[in-house]
């Protein structure tokens, strides 16, 4: 599926000049909705994988953490929160081979936005060109949503940490301390 998905992107990106990078990861700071419950566990799989039973028991601890925060919030203030991805490692994404269909689809032309975007508190205090690459970026990661779920069954929309937290529930997975 992942090429199918990254072929849908290339043809929604077309000429775009990306100018995401390893590394910059301003746009890993919000909630995540996915539409896939298989999606979270590959990214646990990769991510249990990829650490140390210390580093995973401590990703475990800040995905609970995150999860019961974000739900104890009315989604539109949460919403307005910065949440850094508990799979971030130095920045960069512990899992980005299986990374969910919200993260592939937020490409950017100009990671200045993004950084802007993250320090605002309001999108209206976005100077008027972040404010339209802003919305661009938010407008074609919506389209590559739309034509992902069009080509795979949607199990139902569920934001990333409570979904983890679900699965790490029903495979009995302790907090590891």
């Amino acid at each position: 599926m992942t090429m199918q998905v990254d072929a849908i992107i290339a043809k929604e990106i077309g000429t775009l000049k990306v100018d995401c990078q390893p590394g910059c990861s301003w746009c890993c700071h919000q909630l995540v909705v996915l539409t896939h419950a298989a999606d979270g566990d590959a990214i646990l799989d990769l991510a249990r994988q990829r650490t140390s039973d210390k580093e995973f028991a401590q990703i475990v601890r800040k995905i609970k953490n995150q999860a019961r925060e974000i739900n104890a919030l009315p989604h539109h203030l949460a919403e307005q929160k910065a949440w850094p991805c508990p799979l971030l490692k130095n920045k960069r994404c512990l899992v980005y081979e299986v990374r969910p269909i919200a993260c592939r689809s937020v490409v950017s032309p100009d990671n200045k936005c993004c950084k802007a975007m993250l320090n605002a508190s309001d999108f209206d205090e976005l100077p008027v060109e972040y404010q339209r690459i802003a919305s661009d970026i938010m407008e074609r990661a919506i389209n590559i949503q739309l034509r992902v779920n069009n080509q795979r069954p949607i199990d139902g929309a569920v934001e990333l940490r409570s979904l983890l937290v679900s699965i790490l529930d029903q495979k009995n997975q302790p907090d590891l301390h």
